[in-house]
């Protein structure tokens, strides 16, 4: 036995136990982290949200609340074009909503809080092409102020929109939402309101208001940063303990690692030894846990190997004797090339279905033009089967060479009987089939004990026509407790007939799903067929070959496969379409 060529050294299994885990704990921990972690943060985000939405309702709310008195309350003395009363009702409106927000917060400042940015009065449009009726009048907290304090203010400030920003500004009313007469829609850092200034049901004017939603927004935002550095702080002690838990798992993992490294590490080199081949050789057992029922089986490993080598080299042997069997089994059939006796030609196909098989046929040719023919059948396949096929070979060969006027269909099939009757303990059984061609006058004469029914198939014009039986059964050949009984009769056959004989393997090849080819495929196969000339029979049993392959779509065959084709074709005479001439 070879030496086996040593191995390079891994990575030791408790270095590998450690890292998987330190992986695997590693892994669940920061699983378990990152649920948590996104948990927090989708639970703060959907409060900020619904909270936002809460603030906004809110504002909504309060502003329609402060819009609908302003608008109706100024609408009189507009309609009397008291503009300085309609400014007062502005301002005091402004002035109500930044003390509302003071009492709100409970706080003074020296900026107190403003929620209404602007209010702004323009008339209705009397122009076809108006947009924004006449600004009137405005008033926003500085001016608000300034006129509370006296001072005189002459045109509003930047932040109030003029007519045209009003126009743009009504553009986005119009894309916004409706409660009732009041009009809103969002812009950038709060909304705006739009509503028709009524009095005695006469539009007098339309009130515009902006609402700053920056206190909300700055609320939120101090919101959301308090919310992430508490997902942050929780985040950290999650990673704490998983750093902790982690360590703990290694530590754990080294001890465990260690402890296991050691009687693996001796089952490893006494495997190794049985590895080499010696099988003498037997690991301790006297752990009583995983690695003692594991050093358990080595031991048995190590015997079933044994046994198993012995077995293989008995099986080596027998497949050697079985391949020469094999070969001195195909070396007794006759060549799978085509063959010629005067006016017969004959080419034959056996493929066993395993290494050797029952399955035989042969044929010699006689004087005066004559030719013997016989196919045999032995029961089952395999060396048996062969050995019972050979010997009825032999029994033909035998008679053959004593007296060629002895080599009748019947007189072959009994000594073929005779022969084997004699082969081992039990009965072997073989169906048969023999025939005698005379070719100078066309006549077969033939006998059956149990095989097939053969065909012979006309030639109308080179082409395979009708196939008729030859209809002469008998009993199988071998049989103890029975006397062979055995039909014989005789053919006349016409040029260019084809006679087909063939064993039970051809007609019951199985397909995967169990269908069997059946005697209708293998006549399917053959009719209609051109037979020109030898190479043309060649190629017609080429074609039977591949159409039983094919039919058994790679399945293995149950039986042995034979057939011969043997075809009657003198020179000189025309194929033509004949009746029935003969019987069998």
């Amino acid at each position: 036995m070879a030496e086996p060529r040593a191995r390079r050294a891994g990575i030791p299994i408790s270095v590998k136990l450690i890292l998987a885990t330190s992986f695997v704990v590693a892994a669940a921990v920061g699983t378990a982290t990152w649920f948590s972690t996104t948990a927090i943060s989708d639970l703060t985000t959907s409060q900020l949200e619904a909270r936002r939405l809460a603030g906004q309702r809110a504002i909504e709310r309060e502003s329609e609340l402060v819009a609908k008195p302003v608008a109706s309350s100024a609408a009189v003395p507009l309609s009397v074009t008291k503009i300085d009363e309609v400014q007062s009702i502005l301002d005091r409106a402004i002035e109500d909503d930044i003390a509302d927000l003071v009492r709100e917060r409970k706080t003074e400042s020296k900026s107190p809080p403003e929620r209404i940015q602007w209010l702004v009065v323009t008339l209705p449009c009397v122009d076809k092409d108006c947009v924004v009726g006449k600004f009137v009048t405005w008033s926003d907290p500085g001016t608000m102020a300034s006129r509370k304090a006296g001072k005189p203010v002459d045109k509003p400030p930047a932040t109030v929109p003029d007519e045209t920003k009003l126009g743009a500004l009504k553009a986005k009313l119009a894309d916004g939402t409706k409660n009732g007469d009041v009009r809103q829609a969002k812009v950038d850092g709060g909304a705006i309101y739009g509503m028709p200034m009524i009095a005695a049901g006469r539009v007098e004017g339309q009130l515009w208001m902006s609402v700053s939603t920056k206190e909300l927004d700055d609320q939120l935002q101090d919101a959301l940063t308090k919310a992430e550095q508490s997902a942050t702080e929780k985040r950290n002690r999650s990673l704490l303990v998983s750093l902790v838990v982690l360590g703990i798992g290694i530590l754990l993992a080294a001890l465990q690692g260690v402890q296991l490294a050691k009687p693996i590490k001796v089952l490893t080199m006494q495997a190794e030894r049985i590895g080499a081949g010696d099988l003498s050789l037997r690991v301790p057992e006297n752990r009583r846990d995983e690695l003692g029922v594991l050093a358990h089986t080595f031991n048995v490993m190590a015997d079933e190997i044994y046994a198993l080598l012995a077995q293989q080299a008995g099986k080596i042997a027998l497949e050697k004797e079985m391949e020469l069997a094999r070969q001195v089994q195909q070396a007794m059939l006759p060549p799978e090339t085509l063959d010629q006796h005067g006016p017969l030609k004959i080419v034959g196909h056996c493929m066993p279905a395993s290494s050797c098989g029952g399955d035989w046929w042969t044929y010699r040719k006689l004087s005066n033009g004559r030719m013997l023919l016989v196919v045999g059948d032995a029961t089952g396949h395999g060396i048996h089967s062969a050995m019972i096929a050979a010997t009825a070979r032999g029994a033909v060969e035998a008679l053959s060479g004593i007296d060629e006027r002895l080599l009748t269909p019947e007189q072959v099939l009994r000594a073929i009987d005779s022969a084997i009757r004699q082969v081992g303990e039990h009965n072997v059984l073989m169906t048969a089939f023999a025939a005698v061609f005379d070719a100078q006058s066309g006549i077969l004469h033939y006998a059956n004990a149990g095989q097939n029914f053969p065909y012979v198939i006309k030639l109308d014009g080179r082409i395979l026509g009708e196939a008729s039986i030859i209809a002469a059964s008998g009993n199988p050949l071998g049989d103890r407790n029975i006397a062979v009984e055995i039909r014989r009769g005789s053919l006349q056959l016409r040029p260019g007939d084809l006679f087909l004989c063939f064993t039970d393997g051809v007609v019951e090849r199985a397909n995967p799903s169990g269908k069997l080819f059946g005697d209708r495929r293998l006549r399917n196969a053959l009719l209609g067929q051109p037979l020109p000339d030898g190479d043309a029979l060649v190629r017609l049993r080429d074609l039977l070959v591949h159409t039983l392959a094919e039919y058994g779509e790679g399945a293995i065959a149950d039986d042995d496969i034979t057939f011969v084709l043997c075809q009657y074709d003198p020179p000189d005479v025309p194929h033509t379409r004949t009746s029935r001439r003969g019987a069998a």
